[in-house]
């Protein structure tokens, strides 16, 4: 799971990763936690499972439990249901903890290797989107490199969002990938960058970044918009930041083509 995207200018001019850095440990120490029936421990005794595996008349459902580094302490559930025809129906859920702020973002990441380096999308385009940042584009099958995502900032950070995605695919030269399938009643935010937001986060200029083995991809229920009314430091209006106040749910389906 993923709940952090890299601050740009104006959030740093308002403080998000103070008021938000939660999620970013979240991110990237989430621990799962024993769940289901209590099965023998290699090193004596028992432990509770997890993940959870159940089979079903169609598909396996296996389901990870995660304790997340967050004051108070919050959890998720991330559900692959697993189909004989190769699909994999994602589902992350989040249930609400009082006195947490809102995250910047909510989806799953995925690192796979930098030679799927070609992505196409059914969504809003061709240019980045964002939540408060799409009226202007237009619904359509759009196609580009994976680098060409990466905005051309003095300082990295980030970029090359998509919105009001139906589906989407990341392959490389011989046609060779994953495709990315949002559910039916709602299409999901996308991203695929070389960098994780934790490395763009962390450079200070494009030099700094580090050298691409991967191409990163985030498939997201919401997504924080970027704001900035003021061109610097205007908080994000309410109604794009994710609402962590009701439980919390975002479906997709992958698989390999």
């Amino acid at each position: 799971p993923n709940f952090w995207r890299a601050p740009t200018d104006n959030d740093c001019g308002n403080n998000m990763g103070g008021v938000r850095g939660q999620w970013k440990l979240a991110s990237l120490y989430a621990t799962a936690k024993g769940i289901g029936k209590e099965i023998p421990s290699v090193h004596g005794g028992t432990i509770l499972q997890n993940p959870t595996c159940e089979v079903e008349a169609d598909s396996v459902v296996v389901t990870y439990l995660y304790n997340l580094q967050t004051s108070p302490a919050a959890e998720c559930s991330l559900q692959y249901r697993v189909f004989g025809d190769g699909r994999i129906q994602t589902t992350l859920h989040y249930d609400p903890v009082e006195g947490l702020a809102a995250m910047p973002e909510f989806g799953v990441l995925f690192k796979i290797d930098a030679d799927y380096d070609t992505v196409e999308w059914y969504g809003n385009g061709p240019a980045e989107t964002y939540w408060d940042r799409q009226h202007g584009a237009k619904l359509g099958i759009y196609q580009n490199k994976v680098a060409d995502n990466m905005a051309q900032y003095l300082v990295p950070q980030e970029c090359g969002a998509k919105t009001a995605v139906r589906w989407a695919k990341v392959v490389d030269r011989k046609g060779r990938g994953l495709l990315f399938t949002a559910d039916a009643a709602k299409p999901m935010f996308f991203s695929a960058l070389p960098y994780t937001p934790h490395e763009m986060e962390s450079a200070k200029h494009p030099y700094e970044l580090p050298p691409v083995h991967y191409t990163v991809i985030r498939a997201m229920g919401e997504q924080m918009g970027v704001g900035g009314d003021d061109s610097w430091g205007a908080n994000v209006h309410p109604e794009y930041i994710p609402d962590v106040t009701k439980p919390v749910e975002f479906t997709f389906t992958f698989r390999g083509i």
